[in-house]
């Protein structure tokens, strides 16, 4: 079944206060680094008294100021983990589209995203920080102004560089790490056959020689974000260095005071200090960005009424057939798909749920509940009650009813708490797919998908179905066959040569 689209957690991005708190602290960072210079003059002066209390001052203020920033950054961080966690279960009911990856990676995905409004906060807090070069101005002269905006501008670049380097490190890690997930998969799915065969050692070299190009691949991203890294603390140290060579001889030839040079020193430091904050977390903002992405999937087109397409597309050419396709399906249509196998009906079907990416055109589809009914359509490990009723409470008669109407009888489909192996084990082929569209039939969807089910069918089971579908007009129905088509009256047909 297909669910409403996922409602996103609007409101939780803490944005505003994120960059509200981080030029706040940036003011008070630079503003304590002033304070302190002036702290170390005065000492230097033997104005003890007033020194230590001006350096107890600024480093209480930092630190009070480190405490508040880190509660809140914990606060809003389980604030949105709670948000999309609770948005999780109709991320993993929704089916996946071609090539997605598993949906395992969802709780990492929430993680990252809950960093969201401690890296807004730094961005902020580094931009800020710039105003410090006015300071730097002020108590250092133009050349310390020169220095210092300099090396910020060659900066620039080269965390440009890193950052893509490690989004197309990243982009390459998630693919090796896809192909080794399908690949573990496919493989213990065909152990039986693979072992009955003596080739389990092959499966084994596959997945080793798979898991070993994704360790290269992250030792490589590993290595791109040290190198950054480094580049950010030899521009920070350079830049600090120059400034106190300046002040050190401006102070040298009277040009200066010591609270100055000191203040002009603290302040390239507090400046770089953001920055660099800022800069070596390029990873993470771009693993934030990814995971909200991935978790704030775009909202399905809303239909579900009598006046709304259920299923509309216009200029629409699928990755597996030329043939330019343009519908509009409404509630209690029937829409018929054939053609030869091979001919792309399955994809066709799987664009239009947008479940797969069309080569030309749009498709849109009701985010309303949908029922796909296919011979590779799984059954779950548990009761026959679980697996008709999918844990929404249902009337046991009702249940018993919609499985002889599909011409599921006897014991094993009359008492519920028959527990299923593992997909279904046990079953014909033909009876699963029934236990399925009695799934779907159940949940009162406003659209049921038959993938190519009339060939696991017999003649018997075949007319049962189509009485079934016939039934009601209550929903849509999309049915994509080479031949023997369940639906006998059509509103629209679609062949595919």
């Amino acid at each position: 079944m297909t669910p409403a689209p996922l409602a996103s957690p609007d409101g939780v991005t803490f944005r505003s206060s994120a960059r509200l708190l981080g030029a706040f602290g940036a003011l008070v960072s630079l503003a304590c680094a002033a304070v302190v210079g002036v702290g170390v003059a005065h000492i230097a002066q033997h104005r003890f008294a007033s020194g230590l209390w001006l350096m107890i001052g600024a480093l209480s203020a930092r630190w009070l100021l480190a405490t508040v920033l880190g509660h809140w950054s914990d606060r809003t961080a389980r604030t949105v983990r709670a948000r999309w966690r609770a948005t999780l279960p109709g991320h993993l009911t929704r089916p996946r589209r071609e090539g997605d990856r598993a949906r395992g990676d969802l709780a990492t995905a929430v993680v990252h995203a809950s960093e969201a409004p401690s890296l807004e906060l730094l961005g902020a807090s580094a931009a800020t920080s710039m105003s410090g070069l006015a300071v730097l101005f002020w108590a250092g002269g133009w050349l310390c102004f020169t220095i210092t905006a300099v090396l910020l501008v060659l900066a620039a670049p080269l965390y440009q560089r890193a950052g893509r380097r490690s989004e197309t490190m990243a982009v390459e890690f998630d693919a090796r790490r896809a192909l080794l997930e399908r690949r573990q998969l496919e493989l213990l799915q065909h152990t039986t056959e693979l072992r009955a065969l003596g080739a389990v050692t092959y499966g084994a070299n596959e997945i080793a020689a798979i898991s070993d190009s994704e360790h290269v691949i992250a030792l490589r991203a590993i290595r791109i974000a040290l190198e950054s890294s480094l580049v950010t603390e030899f521009l920070s140290g350079v830049s600090i260095g120059l400034v106190a060579m300046v002040v050190g001889f401006a102070l040298l030839g009277g040009r200066v005071t010591l609270a100055h040079a000191l203040i002009a020193v603290l302040i390239t430091s507090e400046i770089f200090t953001n920055v660099r904050r800022y800069g070596v977390e390029f990873h993470r903002r771009e693993n934030a960005q990814r995971s909200l992405a991935a978790l704030n999937e775009p909202s399905l087109t809303t239909g579900g009424t009598t006046t709304e397409p259920l299923v509309e597309a216009s200029g629409l050419v699928t990755e597996a057939n030329d043939a330019t396709i343009s519908l509009s399906l409404h509630a209690a249509q029937r829409l018929l798909v054939t053609g030869p196998s091979g001919s792309g009906k399955t994809t066709l079907v799987d664009t239009l749920l947008q479940w797969r990416t069309p080569r030309h055109g749009v498709a849109s589809r009701t985010s309303a509940a949908i029922g796909h009914v296919s011979v590779d359509s799984a059954l779950l490990s548990g009761s026959l009650r679980e697996n008709l009723t999918l844990g929404v409470a249902m009337d046991d008669q009702r249940v018993v009813e919609c499985l002889a109407t599909l011409g599921l009888t006897g014991p094993r489909f009359e008492e519920l708490d028959t527990m299923l192996l593992a997909d279904g084990r046990g079953i014909s082929s033909g009876e699963r797919v029934r236990l399925v569209l009695a799934r779907c039939l159940l949940a009162n969807p406003v659209l049921l998908v038959l993938d190519d089910i009339s060939g696991v069918l017999d003649h018997d089971s075949r007319g049962l179905v189509a009485s079934a579908i016939g039934r009601t007009k209550a929903f849509a129905v999309i049915e994509a066959t080479v031949d023997s088509p369940l639906l006998l009256d059509v509103d629209q047909r679609i062949e595919l040569q």
